[in-house]
């Protein structure tokens, strides 16, 4: 639960878990390690303050962000701190407002197969799909789960991503989903003279390079993405 919550407040924050490291002075993939290991009580009050919840949201152990001693904490923050904590308190009360429910859904069918924002995952033709929703319609050909973070802050690990095939392949800068060496990768791609560079947005990740020769091949250009609406 503790990643789960460390996930979600990084995507809030539209930072990677990797830029959180470094503002905080941490050691390349601490954040990371916790997926497995449990974070000290510094750390989880170090992590508490920079994000203005309180550990036992950080825990999982309640929903309520804030503790009641949130306000005198509140106080001891700076400026800066005390502005960032403040938007966010706004923006968690405006999503907590009761939802219209005759908001209209939309059914996605999503690949159970995941495609890789990090180290690339083979897929074949024998698929299986989800169906998911969303409160908005977007015509697509392919639509599939995001695995891995080198796509964040701007793809997350477990949003669906919708691909277009696109009929003028101007692919150059885009964020496409790519067929290469018998994996499937979401980057983005630079078209170069002797191949494509494929790019990602976490600078954790190195650029990787497909030659003309080893046939590399876009699947479609990413024209949306969403963490799928509750049905």
């Amino acid at each position: 639960m503790f990643y789960k919550r460390l996930q979600l407040l990084a995507k809030e924050n539209k930072k990677s878990l990797n830029q959180i490291e470094k503002e905080l002075n941490l050691s390349k993939n601490t954040l990371y390690n916790y997926k497995k290991n449990k974070p000290t009580t510094d750390r989880l009050n170090t992590l508490s303050k920079y994000f203005g919840v309180s550990t036992d949201y950080l825990l999982g152990i309640t929903d309520v962000r804030q503790s009641k001693s949130s306000e005198n904490e509140l106080s001891q923050l700076n400026e800066t701190n005390q502005k960032r904590t403040n938007t966010l308190i706004e923006k968690f009360l405006k999503e907590q407002e009761p939802p219209v429910t005759s908001e209209k859904l939309f059914p996605y069918h999503v690949m159970d197969q995941a495609l890789s924002a990090g180290l690339g995952y083979g897929y074949t033709n024998e698929l299986n799909y989800s169906t998911v929703y969303w409160n908005k319609e977007v015509d697509y050909d392919m639509a599939t789960w995001i695995k891995g973070d080198s796509m964040e802050p701007e793809f997350y690990n477990g949003e669906v991503v919708l691909i277009k095939e696109q009929n003028v392949p101007d692919y150059d800068g885009q964020v496409c989903a790519v067929d290469w060496d018998g994996n499937s990768f979401i980057k983005k791609v630079y078209v170069e003279d002797d191949g494509f560079v494929l790019s990602s947005i976490n600078d954790k990740y190195a650029d990787k390079f497909a030659s003309w020769y080893e046939e590399p091949r876009i699947i479609g250009k990413v024209i949306a993405h969403f963490v799928p609406v509750p049905y």
